[in-house]
């Protein structure tokens, strides 16, 4: 059974048990929520929390009982295997990871500079302007030449 097929058993089994029919749930459409309901179409995270809200539950509640249908597990079972990954998530500290990049925001796009990278830059300048060749440079300095032309576009000439 693939994920969209799971879901959707997960789907029509909430929006039975609540006693609702598809016209009840409108606001993705009901060709749309029919389509979801029989598993025909992939939904995108968007559509899967506008979902969650329309079932009164969270995301995660769908994700886990969906994976849990398509694992063949029992939804205790499929608890337990999130609370072990949750637990592991916590003791390596990668959850104070995540909450630190959430409240920093929206990273810049790129790589991060490397550490040294703006003296490297400086340096490679005053390099060319002492007449070293590309080469050169990109020796003495133990970089690669299209990291040593890429600071030389960057990086503003010396004033003398």
């Amino acid at each position: 059974m693939d994920t969209a097929e799971a879901l959707a058993v997960v789907v029509r089994g909430i929006r039975r048990g609540q006693g609702l029919s598809q016209e009840d749930i409108n606001s993705l459409g009901r060709s749309y929520f029919s389509r979801i309901e029989r598993g025909e179409v992939s939904i995108g995270l968007d559509v899967l929390v506008r979902l969650a809200g329309i079932l009164g539950l969270d995301p995660a509640t769908l994700l886990l009982m969906a994976t849990s249908v398509q694992n063949h597990e029992s939804f205790r079972d499929g608890q337990k295997r999130i609370s072990k990954q949750l637990a592991r998530i916590k003791k390596t500290g990668i959850d104070l990871e995540i909450d630190s990049q959430a409240l920093a925001g929206k990273p810049p796009p790129g790589r991060p500079a490397l550490a040294g990278a703006a003296a490297n830059a400086l340096k490679a300048t005053r390099l060319r302007n002492e007449g070293m060749t590309l080469v050169g440079i990109a020796e003495t300095l133990g970089l690669s030449e299209s990291t040593v032309r890429r600071y030389l576009k960057t990086t503003k000439p010396e004033q003398p």
